[in-house]
């Protein structure tokens, strides 16, 4: 189960980066450019990752609960 936690939450990570990542980059450095690749990215990608990140969270806790008793 510590392979699934663990696994969720570099997914997470991973997608949220993915999704924040070019928003925040257009925004400070190509203001003038057209933003709908990262727009889309951060709306689709980002709260997939979000999801993933609680998961993996859920289960290392769930892991951590069954190692202490």
């Amino acid at each position: 189960m510590y392979i699934w936690a663990s696994a969720f939450l570099w997914l997470g990570i991973v997608l949220l980066a993915i999704g924040v990542v070019p928003a925040l980059a257009f925004a400070f450095f190509l203001p003038q450019a057209d933003p709908l690749v990262p727009a889309l990215l951060s709306l689709t990608v980002a709260p997939l990752g979000a999801v993933m990140l609680l998961i993996g969270i859920i289960l290392y806790l769930v892991v951590a609960f069954q190692r202490r008793r």
